[in-house]
């Protein structure tokens, strides 16, 4: 109902929406005149251009938002995601307390969404927004997907330091540096981490940098390799332009050199932490593991082709799924959890998407997993709420019997092996 059409009365309103045509209803969810309860039932409209007109709509009421933010059309959450990071300066107000909680619930919803476009959109938009919630674009930032993580790591301010050099030591992939290189301030911290795994975009980018707060050794490193940072470099230390540049370092001398300084700042970090010397090396093993999987993103592989050359070599394994779930990387742990449990990845894709505990359970301990990989399958993997998860019996068994799992199983028409 467009603004020029005269509005009808609520009981008209109520027929319309349970069961008038498909223009009659799309006409309903676009009025300002219509009932916020109305706009809530039609949230749940079979026709997805009803559903987008509910979103746009400034009456819809925001407990719609978490229906919305699952609803089965990538447009219609798209939609939402561009209207909820506009909404956002007006939800930094204390007053509208619960509304905001409701409202960044159904953002990080998005932000975890499986379709790339859903992402892209909510990414976009968040990097113009000065008040974006700090977790979000965290988690916005580590996408795997460069058209999602780019612009926020390129534009949001929200971002920490400390964020900003965690990503770049577990992601130093050309595209990532450079985007960090181009940020609208850049700390000393961060320049030096720019130069000291970037290439000759992301340092060209960063000496063109007017917001970067250049140290000396950083100043000079760039001098060295071609790329005159705006305001020279200290003249003790201008660089012999007759000097041969040195070699820049290729990635695997990148990677050797990263995988060596986390491992001793991890092992420093623990020390004196309660761990035994075994706890600790747990700990480091699987950050080196994490840091050998970033340097695989540059690869041109698709998730199906690389779960399937690591099963093939022996390599696939409860803890490689959850290192690509922790880098959020769902397309490859789905597609390795599928050749693991010997199902269709479409079988895999459909029990996480119900996000039931019982039936993610049962996937993980057909795959193979432990209790604690199927925690983790079903928190990162399915995005099932903390306090929804089931937990090990006798902490580490599996809570279930195997007739059980296997009746969650069938009801995927997954038969017993």
């Amino acid at each position: 109902m467009s603004p020029s059409k005269p509005s009808i009365d609520y009981e008209t309103a109520k027929t319309v929406a349970a069961g008038g045509d498909v223009a009659a209803r799309i006409d309903l969810a676009n009025s300002p005149d219509t009932r916020p309860e109305l706009l809530y039932y039609l949230a749940d409209d079979d026709d997805e251009r009803v559903r987008g007109a509910v979103v746009t709509n400034a009456m819809t009421p925001v407990r719609a938002f978490g229906r919305l933010a699952r609803d089965p059309s990538d447009r219609v959450r798209a939609l939402l995601a561009d209207k909820l990071t506009r909404l956002l300066p007006d939800l930094s107000r204390p007053e509208v307390g619960a509304v905001r909680d409701v409202a960044f619930a159904a953002l990080e919803l998005l932000a975890a969404d499986q379709v790339i476009r859903v992402r892209t959109a909510l990414s976009s938009a968040l990097a113009d927004v000065e008040c974006a919630p700090p977790k979000l674009a965290v988690t916005l930032a580590r996408d795997v997907a460069r058209d999602v993580a780019g612009p926020v790591l390129r534009w949001c301010m929200a971002l920490s330091d400390e964020e900003l050099l965690d990503i770049l030591s577990r992601r130093p992939e050309p595209w990532v540096v450079e985007a960090v290189a181009g940020r609208r301030t850049v700390s000393r911290p961060v320049g030096d981490a720019v130069v000291a795994m970037g290439d000759h975009g992301s340092w060209a980018t960063l000496a063109g940098n007017p917001g970067a707060d250049l140290s000396p050794k950083a100043r000079r490193l760039l001098a060295e390799r071609g790329h005159m940072p705006i305001g020279g470099v200290p003249s003790e230390e201008v660089p012999d332009p007759n000097a041969p540049p040195p070699p820049p370092a290729g990635p695997a001398e990148v990677s050797q050199r990263l995988a060596s300084a986390v491992e001793d700042a991890l092992r420093d970090g623990l020390a004196g932490q309660g761990l035994d010397k075994a706890g600790v090396e747990a700990v480091v093993a699987a950050a080196s593991r994490r840091l050998d999987w970033a340097a695989g993103y540059g690869k041109p592989e698709g998730a199906a082709d690389k779960a399937a050359r690591l099963a093939a070599s022996g390599g696939l394994s409860e803890d490689v799924v959850c290192d690509a779930l922790s880098w959020g990387d769902r397309d490859f742990a789905q597609a390795a959890v599928a050749l693991m449990a010997r199902v269709p990845v479409d079988a895999v894709r459909r029990i996480l998407a119900t996000q039931s505990p019982k039936a993610v359970t049962a996937l993980a301990w057909r795959a193979g997993f432990s209790m604690r990989g199927a925690r983790t399958l079903q928190a990162r993997g399915a995005g099932i709420a903390p306090r929804r998860l089931l937990n090990a019996r006798l902490g580490t068994d599996y809570p279930m019997t195997d007739i059980e799992m296997h009746w969650h199983l069938e009801l995927f028409d997954i038969p017993a092996k």
